[in-house]
């Protein structure tokens, strides 16, 4: 691209992976024909270097960074996109034991802590941090479908009653990523304000509530190709 961003190293979870539910295959989870990042850089011609992972946390996507810097990795930017599978809770433990813990997998403090070492990190190495938000939840579907392997009396009791906690505390992570990128000066992509202005938005969703599907990669990959090019390289 003319910024000087020709390759992007990624760090995400199972959305920057292009994981889709019930798909043709038969199989729960599956990975979309395009997922965002492929699409984009197909249409930019920037070489894609993607280390997103199914089921990601930040701790996991900091483990996975350590160790290919260690092997030598090389790029001009690195995506750092988590919050998802961090802000979700252990709702199978929590359904099978009363005392099981309530917290988030990742609490807020630890994971904007992460986000931050993993910044640091890849600016360490001369190489330029994008942070993204997330896509927004479709909570009553998100609802079902954790209640398809977890007690639902147990998943209200959790949340208040209310199922619209499922949105709130999946938006407060993200509204974090956004308030640190402002803060300390990260360029940051916001997939989640681009997506909320989609009136038909939930047609953009897989029916599990939390993945896009097929249309909704592809109309994040538009939004790749509109920001990338927009970014300062910064070393």
């Amino acid at each position: 691209m003319e910024n000087g961003i020709n390759t992007i190293a990624v760090f995400g979870d199972s959305i920057l992976k292009g994981i889709v539910t019930g798909t043709e295959s038969g199989q729960m989870y599956d990975i979309a024909k395009g997922d965002s990042l492929t699409l984009a850089s197909q249409a930019l011609g920037f070489e894609l270097l993607n280390f997103s992972a199914f089921g990601n946390i930040v701790i996991k996507g900091q483990r996975t960074l350590e160790r290919q810097l260690s092997r030598g990795l090389q790029a001009d930017a690195v995506i750092i996109e988590s919050g998802g599978n961090d802000c979700d809770r252990d709702w199978i433990a929590m359904s099978k034991d009363p005392g099981a813990s309530r917290d988030n997998r990742v609490p807020y403090s630890d994971f904007m802590r992460i986000l931050d070492q993993m910044v640091q990190t890849v600016r360490s190495h001369k190489m330029t941090p994008i942070l993204t938000t997330m896509p927004p939840l479709v909570y009553d579907r998100w609802f079902n479908t954790l209640c398809i392997n977890a007690n639902p009396d147990v998943i209200l009791d959790v949340l208040g009653h209310d199922k619209m906690n499922l949105y709130r505390i999946h938006e407060y992570y993200s509204l974090g990523i956004l308030h640190y990128a402002h803060t300390h000066d990260v360029q940051l992509v916001d997939l989640r304000r681009e997506l909320l202005t989609l009136p038909d938005y939930p047609e953009y969703m897989c029916l599990d509530g939390i993945h896009p599907n097929e249309k909704g990669y592809a109309f994040i990959a538009s939004i790749w190709q509109k920001e990338l090019p927009l970014l300062k390289k910064e070393f």
